[in-house]
């Protein structure tokens, strides 16, 4: 079986759009590594709810901590923002390179198209004289439809003669054929731009949205947050930002009616939805992060021969402990990446099925309570239950069983760089 998935790992490998979707996710390493640590110290740190801000009360000695908070989630935010715009570029220019064309040209133009295409709003009405208001960085991205946006910019760009996009010669003479590739590129950006807007007037998106949403509506609640959680993390391994979004208590209504019930009896015994998304999926399922990458991580401390991945791992250590390893995912890389979907996608729902089994048989509380923003993965269920040691032995069992389950696929990782650098190849190009 492990021979089969390493030869299906290599015929995958060859494709082009493969290495450039590798390559895209570990150029943005370094931008998501910069807006996770700045996030996590503005949410954790400076944030009035943040977990470190309430425990050392440092409202009461530290000034202007509201104020940074906000510069630095401004900050974190553009960043992320960014993150679109930027895959979609160095896609277009990794593939532009890949076929011996022009990377600045191509990359610029996918730049641009991306910013045209996240800017419903650019088209729609006027802009006025110095204002770029109506270009918008979205709040939400998905890597993989940036980078496959910069693939075909980049192929436009294959497409063309090789002279069509060299905007000067060697004597720094203009050449006027770099027009038809950028025209094209841009004319679909525009097209592109027409369809969402299209989309959004005539509620297409809205009606998928619901659709996706009535699939894990089931009068089983723990079937329905197993189904949840399973989506939630598909979602995030083919890179939706959404999916690395913070919920907190009041976006479960399960979880409400749970908390009224713990506040008005004094007890969790009882609650009426031991089996919500707060008290399994956010609070163990998550309990290494998204995917439980935080185990991964470990467990590529612990097994890995790959200098690269041990160095990105110490690197993501402090934001991946505040449960933001978007930093950590995309330097190995993880998103994307087959090598990890299995662990990926099931691993949180092992953990979500031994807190249910704890649960069932009242080995520990539910976690009911409101747990502050940027508060450590592995704490979660510790403070949602009120300091239950019970829940936190749980979690601490959760994040054991989940490095021990991962640490295969590392040394499959192993095996593949052997059999890499056997051919002449990088080892670290996985």
């Amino acid at each position: 079986m492990t021979k089969y998935l390493v030869q299906k790992f290599f015929w995958l490998r060859e494709k082009s759009l493969i290495q450039i979707s590798q390559k895209t996710l570990v150029s943005l390493f370094p931008f998501f590594l910069f807006s996770g640590i700045i996030r996590v110290i503005a949410l954790s740190v400076f944030s009035d709810r943040g977990y470190i801000h309430q425990l050392f009360s440092m409202d009461s000695w530290l000034p202007w901590d509201q104020a940074i908070s906000q510069v630095l989630i401004n900050f974190s935010n553009f960043l992320g923002g960014l993150a679109g715009p930027l895959a979609t570029y160095f896609a277009g220019k990794y593939t532009a390179g890949h076929y011996g064309r022009s990377t600045g040209t191509a990359g610029v133009t996918a730049l641009l198209v991306s910013l045209i295409v996240g800017s419903q709003e650019l088209l729609v009405g006027p802009l006025h004289e110095g204002q770029l208001t109506r270009i918008n960085l979205p709040a939400t991205t998905n890597i993989l439809l940036a980078i496959v946006l910069g693939y075909l910019i980049g192929q436009i760009f294959r497409l063309s003669k090789a002279s069509d996009d060299q905007i000067v010669d060697k004597d720094f003479i203009y050449q006027p054929k770099t027009v038809r590739p950028i025209f094209l590129s841009l004319l679909l950006g525009i097209s592109l731009n027409l369809l969402v807007v299209l989309g959004n007037q005539f509620n297409i998106f809205q009606t998928i949205r619901q659709f996706l949403a009535s699939l894990t509506v089931s009068s089983h609640h723990l079937l329905s947050t197993f189904v949840m959680g399973l989506f939630s993390g598909l979602s995030a391994w083919f890179g939706n930002s959404q999916a690395f979004a913070l919920n907190s208590i009041a976006d479960d209504n399960f979880a409400l009616e749970n908390l009224t019930y713990a506040v008005t009896h004094h007890t969790t015994t009882g609650i009426p939805y031991p089996y919500t998304l707060t008290n399994l999926y956010r609070s163990f399922g998550l309990v290494a992060g998204v995917g439980a990458v935080l185990s991964l991580l470990v467990a590529i401390l612990l097994v890995s021969r790959s200098q690269k991945d041990k160095k990105v791992s110490l690197l993501s250590i402090f934001p991946s402990l505040f449960n933001n390893g978007a930093s950590f995912m995309v330097g190995i890389p993880v998103l994307l990446n087959l090598l990890y979907v299995i662990p990926f996608l099931l691993i949180p729902l092992a953990n979500m099925a031994i807190a249910a089994v704890a649960l069932c048989f009242k080995l520990m509380p539910a976690a009911v309570y409101p747990v502050p923003d940027g508060t450590p993965s592995l704490l979660y269920a510790f403070i949602g239950t009120g300091g239950s040691l019970r829940a936190l032995a749980v979690s601490i069992l959760c994040f054991t069983v989940d490095v021990l389950l991962y640490l295969p696929f590392v040394r499959m990782g192993n095996r593949i760089r052997k059999d890499l650098k056997v051919k002449g190849e990088s080892d670290e190009a996985i």
